[in-house]
């Protein structure tokens, strides 16, 4: 039977850990283990709660999963995984254990757009769906990957309903770029433009158009817009370039 092996970082001790999904407890067919200070749970629980298309290829021992329009791969053993065609580094591999399948927990809820928190009273993994930073990094934030510079939008421009993001990055890279909305009044997160990533050509210069979706309750003058730009290169991926900007 497939299942998930959900990855968080958390102290060591043999107390029993739960998971809960959007504030319920999440139903599991086996219960989560911890290994290498990682928490693993069974994997078809949590793409089902996410209602996710799963797949099992027997003979190659690999795991399929599709989330809307994000596309996630991970094989028994290895310690990568693919995330829409890009390799992402995993702290401990999907294996097989009791006759269930478990891969890391940040990993696969953050690449469906989720988030993660650990609750150390209560050692309990709370997933929240809609409210994480969009799909997870591809890869690893690593010094060595320059960020990208963004030549337009200028921060705090007022532009719309869409923007193009113009810019330069290390020739041969990708760029990945996801943009966040939020209310002026308090910040709070109410929304997002779904992420794109696509190769740098070989001058370093990108540039993608993307529409800034209206909020069904708040105005567009109640709203801001952070773009957020990563240069995504062998591997890793380099801190990410912000800008925020305003609906005319």
């Amino acid at each position: 039977m497939l299942g998930v092996l959900l990855a968080l970082t958390l102290p060591a001790t043999a107390q029993e850990i739960s998971v809960t999904f959007n504030g319920r407890p999440l139903a599991t067919t086996a219960p989560p283990v911890e290994q290498s200070g990682r928490v693993l749970v069974a994997m078809r629980d949590i793409f089902e709660a996410m209602n996710a298309d799963l797949g099992w290829n027997g003979a190659t021992r690999t795991v399929t999963a599709t989330h809307g329009s994000t596309h996630i791969v991970l094989t028994i053993g290895s310690t990568t995984a693919s995330v829409d065609g890009r390799t992402v580094r995993l702290d401990v591999p999907a294996q097989i254990m009791d006759n269930y399948t478990y891969v890391p927990l940040r990993f696969v809820a953050e690449a469906t757009g989720a988030k993660v928190q650990w609750v150390a009273a209560t050692r309990t993994v709370a997933v929240t769906t809609g409210s994480g930073g969009g799909v997870p990094p591809l890869a690893s934030t690593h010094p060595a990957v320059r960020p990208p510079i963004v030549t337009s939008p200028r921060p705090n421009d007022r532009v719309g309903p869409a923007v193009e993001v113009v810019g330069r990055t290390t020739p041969g890279s990708a760029i990945r770029i996801v943009t966040f909305v939020y209310t002026r009044a308090n910040g709070v997160l109410v929304g997002q433009v779904p992420g794109i990533l696509h190769d740098v050509g070989a001058n370093g210069e990108f540039s993608h158009r993307i529409a800034l979706p209206a909020n069904r309750v708040l105005a567009p003058p109640d709203l801001y817009y952070d773009i957020h730009c990563w240069t995504v290169l062998g591997g890793e991926q380099s801190r990410a370039t912000i800008v925020r900007v305003y609906r005319k």
